[in-house]
């Protein structure tokens, strides 16, 4: 609040018309200098910072939704001993499944997995070819293919 004038003994403030609008406002420039910063750093560093910044992010984003999905894993069948004959579809459907069931503190380590592994990749890779094209999503989809199947087995 900013003080405007003095009428007497009165003192008058002037109040913010939108502060929510002042607070995207500050928000964004406070954006913009993180993104300056990094602009100017080593590629490991900025590597390393997009990396742990999109992991929170996606810890954050998986927490949320393992406390909307509840705990399902206790509503999935077992998995069949190793040496029951089944389908590998029906296998690797099954295995999806249990990846994805699982508490806040599951989801949020599958997604700081996925999301960081994923934006420090294409952070390299942006900063190395100086672009981003469609051989770098090639790239980011084989990547998202292989966490997927690291946390799934």
């Amino acid at each position: 609040m900013e003080q405007q004038g003095k009428k007497g003994n009165l003192t008058v403030f002037k109040l913010p018309q939108n502060p929510i609008k002042e607070v995207q406002v500050k928000f964004k420039e406070l954006e913009n200098h993180f993104k300056s910063w990094l602009a100017h750093q080593s590629m490991p560093v900025e590597a390393a910072v997009v990396t742990a910044t999109s992991a929170a992010q996606g810890a954050a984003i998986g927490a949320f939704m393992g406390t909307l999905t509840g705990d399902v894993a206790s509503t999935l069948p077992t998995p069949p001993p190793p040496q029951a004959s089944l389908n590998p579809q029906a296998m690797a459907s099954l295995q999806q499944a249990q990846a994805l069931a699982g508490g806040p503190l599951v989801q949020a380590r599958n997604f700081a997995v996925m999301t960081g592994v994923n934006a420090g990749i294409s952070c390299v890779m942006k900063r190395l070819r100086g672009k981003e094209d469609v051989q770098s999503r090639y790239l980011l989809v084989l990547d998202l293919f292989l966490c997927n199947f690291d946390i799934l087995c």
